[in-house]
Order: C-alpha cells, then sequence, then structure tokens
C-alpha cells in the first residue's frame, strides 16, 4: 500500500469510529431520556401516589396536623361555600332546578364536612344556616318556584352574614353573586 493509500484508509478509519462512536453516544442517550420518561410518568401518571410522597415523609403521628394545615381551617370550606352558592343562586335565576338543587346538596355536604374538621362552628351554623334558612331555599328550588327562591335567597344571604357576625367575622357581608363562574347553559 502506498503512502497515499494508507493515509486515506486510516482517514476513512478514524471517520467510522468517530461516527460509529457518536450513534453508540445517541443511542444511550436516547436509552436514557427514554427510561426517564416512563419512569416519570408511572410516577405521575395518577395511577399511584409516587413513593415518598411529603406526607408519607412524615410521622405517622405527624400526618393528621399536616393535613389540618393544607386544608387550612374553615378557610377553603368557605370558599367552596361560595363557589356552590353563586352556582346555586345562577341555576335558581335561570330555572334550571336540576343544577340549583344539585349545588344546593353539594353546599349541604361542604359545609357538614368543614364542621366535622371544625366542630367549634357547629352552633352558629345550625342556629343561622342548616336549620333555617338553608333548608328553605332547598324547599324553594324543590317547588321550582322563582320568587320564593329569591325570597328564601335572600333570607340565607342574610343568615350567613349574621353567622360571620356572631363568630367574630362582621365585615364578612354576603351579597348577592353578580358574575357567573360556570358556563351552563340556561335550561
Amino acid at each position: 500500500m502506498t503512502r497515499a493509500k494508507t493515509s486515506r484508509h486510516r482517514t476513512l478509519v478514524v471517520a467510522l469510529g468517530a461516527v460509529a462512536l457518536f450513534a453508540t453516544a445517541a443511542l444511550a442517550t436516547w436509552t436514557v431520556a427514554i427510561a426517564q420518561m416512563q419512569q416519570q410518568q408511572h410516577q405521575h401518571g395518577g395511577a399511584e401516589p409516587a413513593k415518598g410522597g411529603w406526607l408519607v415523609k412524615l410521622a405517622p403521628d405527624a400526618r393528621t396536623e399536616a393535613i389540618q394545615r393544607q386544608l387550612r381551617g374553615f378557610e377553603t370550606t368557605m370558599a367552596e361555600i361560595a363557589y356552590r352558592y353563586g352556582e346555586m343562586y345562577w341555576g335558581g335565576v335561570d330555572g334550571n332546578w336540576g343544577y340549583a338543587e344539585h349545588m344546593y346538596e353539594e353546599l349541604g355536604k361542604t359545609l357538614e364536612l368543614g364542621l366535622e374538621r371544625r366542630p367549634e362552628y357547629r352552633v352558629s351554623a345550625e342556629a343561622f344556616v342548616l336549620k333555617t334558612a338553608l333548608p328553605q331555599v332547598g324547599e324553594a328550588i324543590k317547588k321550582k318556584d322563582p320568587a320564593l327562591f329569591k325570597q328564601r335567597i335572600e333570607s340565607l344571604r342574610a343568615a350567613c352574614t349574621s353567622c360571620h357576625a356572631a363568630e367574630k367575622h362582621p365585615y364578612i357581608k354576603i351579597a348577592l353573586p353578580t358574575v357567573r363562574r360556570n358556563p351552563i347553559e340556561k335550561p
């Protein structure tokens, strides 16, 4: 072999080696990326919670308190009640009585669950809302009576405001909803 042929042969072998090395590195990188993606999908796919999540890492006797902190006392309950109240209102105003009834029922459940976590509010909630104004709104919804519904909503609104005042939150004064939060079709 001549010197020129040997030089070309070496260049070709080096180039082929570099291509093979590059292809091997690309394949290894691709394999690692796919494996990581599959692992992440498995962890976050919703099928089962990630092992070692924040709650599991806590000592068993600290978990209840941590959950209570996450639910933030009665704040999250009140946020959901405000949402359900608004949706119930618009359902009744629109004559969508099935939707109004659904929101009425969910509002009651939400309040009961909140009181389970914060029983110190039960006396006021029962006196002002649960045993008085809220069931009256439910009756108006069942009767599908728009005028009665509006009257009972006003009573519920006043009862909620009174309940807040009784629990040392007189600055929370409930109004009628003015903004629709869900794009529910009118019947």
